[in-house]
């Protein structure tokens, strides 16, 4: 069987979504245990200039399209609605400064030990999920105890910029500072409360309580 990673490119080192000109493809046969990557295939990839949310999302389809069965995808920086998309769909998403064969390696591994994961750590959800029309619920304590490595931004983010909602709560055990800044009190309300030892943070959009 063999392994697969998708890497994106810029003059040959590992480069953002938004700056990626092409997608790397290497693949490694599981027993073998000593590091060696073969690059397999190279295609061109660009995401256009738009502002458009569901022509970025299209984009990103395709590009899931070009990757036909490898579910692990790495480059310098993938966040927001993309990192969402990707991960919804069931692929390892990894940052990585420098691409050779220890650092593919080393993504492989993690890739194992989180599969071998037992199943319910694997369901756990990384970002918000409904609890009933319109109220969302994110346990943020016990998905950084599972995902370390997931920020209060790259969990909560891609969620707000993407998905219409009445009410977030989630359970952590303190209010962000990105959540508390001007822009945000602006656009939501936001209320806390003691929950045991943590705290329960609901998040309102403002306009849901306008009358017309």
């Amino acid at each position: 069987m063999l392994r697969q990673i998708a890497v994106l490119c810029r003059n040959n080192c590992p480069s953002s979504l938004k700056e990626a000109e092409k997608i790397h493809i290497f693949e490694s046969p599981e027993q073998n245990a000593s590091g060696d990557w073969l690059e397999r295939k190279i295609f061109p990839f660009q995401l256009k200039k738009t502002t458009r949310m569901s022509e970025f999302r299209d984009e990103i389809r395709t590009l899931i399209t070009k990757l036909g069965d490898c579910r692990i995808i790495a480059g310098s920086s993938i966040d927001g609605l993309a990192y969402h998309i990707l991960d919804r769909m069931g692929f390892h998403i990894f940052e990585i400064s420098s691409l050779d064969s220890a650092t593919l390696h080393g993504i492989a591994q993690d890739v194992a030990q989180a599969d071998a994961l037992p199943e319910k750590e694997d369901n756990l959800p990384l970002a918000p999920s409904a609890s009933s029309p319109g109220i969302y619920y994110l346990d943020f304590i016990r998905l950084q105890q599972v995902h370390p490595e997931i920020s209060s931004k790259r969990a909560l983010q891609p969620f707000l910029q993407s998905t219409p909602f009445i009410q977030l709560n989630v359970l952590c055990s303190h209010v962000p500072l990105w959540l508390a800044a001007p822009a945000y009190k602006k656009i939501y309300t936001l209320r806390t409360k003691k929950y045991g030892s943590n705290l329960l943070l609901s998040l309102s959009p403002k306009n849901c309580f306008k009358e017309d």
